[in-house]
Formats: structure tokens, sequence, C-alpha cells
């Protein structure tokens, strides 16, 4: 299977450093909280997909679409994290940095998919 190299999407390398982020973070959160663990982990593997989608995406018509379902996994996210927080399972430091990341990826996001639809019209 061939891999593609995606080094120069900044923003993909930005979010592999948060996946890195939240893998080792998730390992704190106990068994009986395992439904917020799994809930976390799809829903950052949705974002990565969502991000891959938009990347390939021809039709700018569909790229607001992207943008949205994109903007809406970073706020699901950022809830699922400020729940992980208040449970006491991440510390401040980490619910930090990840919020720090996910303001970027979605400033990130933003920026780039507009510019997109306006180089295409």
């Amino acid at each position: 299977m061939f891999k593609i190299n995606n080094n120069d999407f900044k923003i993909l390398v930005k979010y592999k450093d948060f996946l890195n982020i939240i893998d080792s973070m998730l390992e704190n959160i106990p068994r009986k909280d395992m439904f917020y663990k799994d809930k976390i982990r799809y829903i950052a593997i949705n974002l990565l997909h969502n991000i891959l989608l938009a990347s390939y995406e021809v039709n700018n018509d569909n790229l607001n679409d992207y943008k949205v379902s994109i903007k809406s996994d970073i706020a699901l996210l950022d809830f699922m994290l400020d729940r992980m927080y208040q449970k006491r399972y991440i510390n401040e430091k980490c619910i930090y940095t990840c919020g720090e990341i996910l303001i970027e990826i979605n400033k990130m996001t933003t920026g780039w998919i507009n510019a997109k639809v306006k180089d295409a019209s």
C-alpha cells in the first residue's frame, strides 16, 4: 500500500502532534469511563478523516460542508476534553496544550479552506 506524503501539509503535521498527545492522555482514563475514551478516539479519527477529505475535494461547493464538519468535530473534542478535566482524569496543563493545538488547527483549517474556495472563484 502506498503512503501519502503529507509532510508539507502543515495541518496534518500539527494534527499528528495532537494525536500523540491524545493517545498518551487517554491512558489515564479509567476503565469505568471507557465510553468517553472511545468517543474521544472516534471524534479525533473523524476529524482527521474530514481534514483529509477536504484536502482531496475538487468541488468547492462541498468545501464549506467539510469546514462545518471539521469545526463541529473540534468543538466536540474540546467539550469532551473539558469533561475529562472536570472528572480530574487529565490535568490543567494537558487541557491547555490540547486547547491551544485545537485552536491553531481550527484557524489553519478555516484559512486554508477559505483560500481554496477564493482561489477557485
